[in-house]
């Protein structure tokens, strides 16, 4: 899978901070802000870039993976009205305040010059080798934390976590189409991310929802 990224290094609060922001591709991708839910819709081509930054994400322990989805193009059957939102990716090694991100992103300007990532698609186990038991264990913390800031979604977790994730929203390329193809009945295709904490669902912080209903938007 092929990415088209920049690469930014920004000094912030006392610190450095790798940003590698995702360049609009021919995709059409939105992060849409709901009272209950986030709502994800990406085409094909969209789906295809959010693989490839998921799968960034869980190769990139020192850097933040920023996705400016509020500047893209919006696909079909996207609600216009609703407030859009971008997406960081990151990981807890990181240990990045989403509190200092306003200013970070203030200061990315134009970054270096502009890099072609190539992430396998091997990066993402198969659904039936996903250990999802390991969840009711205690100490287990392979899930993503969702958080908010300066109209950005961040999702933050360990590599593993990304990998598991991302073999479920590298299906909205690889299988949304023959699935909606096989059951015409079935109105639409979608996975559901969950914040997590600890061995259970926890709560995300006040005001944002924790579920990221990511839906596949054919090109119309």
């Amino acid at each position: 899978m092929k990415l088209r990224t920049t690469v930014h290094r920004v000094r912030a609060g006392g610190g450095e901070y790798r940003v590698i922001t995702v360049d609009p591709g021919k995709g059409r991708a939105v992060l849409l802000d709901g009272e209950w839910w986030l709502h994800l819709l990406a085409d094909r081509a969209g789906a295809r870039d959010l693989a490839a930054a998921w799968a960034l994400a869980a190769r990139s322990p020192r850097s933040l993976i920023h996705l400016p989805l509020r500047a893209g193009t919006a696909p079909a059957g996207a609600d216009e009205d609703a407030v859009r939102l971008d997406l960081v990716l990151l990981q807890h090694s990181l240990a990045f305040p989403p509190s200092r991100w306003k200013e970070v992103r203030s200061r990315l300007g134009r970054g270096g010059v502009p890099h072609t990532a190539d992430v396998p698609e091997s990066d993402f186990p198969a659904e039936d080798a996903i250990d999802f038991a390991s969840h009711r264990f205690a100490g287990w913390r392979d899930g993503l934390h969702f958080a908010g800031a300066a109209r950005t979604l961040f999702l933050t977790g360990t590599a593993d976590a990304f990998r598991w994730s991302g073999t479920r929203i590298s299906s909205l390329n690889t299988e949304a189409e023959t699935e909606l193809a096989r059951w015409p009945s079935r109105s639409h295709y979608c996975v559901t991310l969950t914040h997590e904490t600890g061995t259970r669902t926890g709560r995300p912080p006040k005001g944002v929802p924790g579920q990221l209903h990511v839906e596949y938007a054919p090109g119309r």
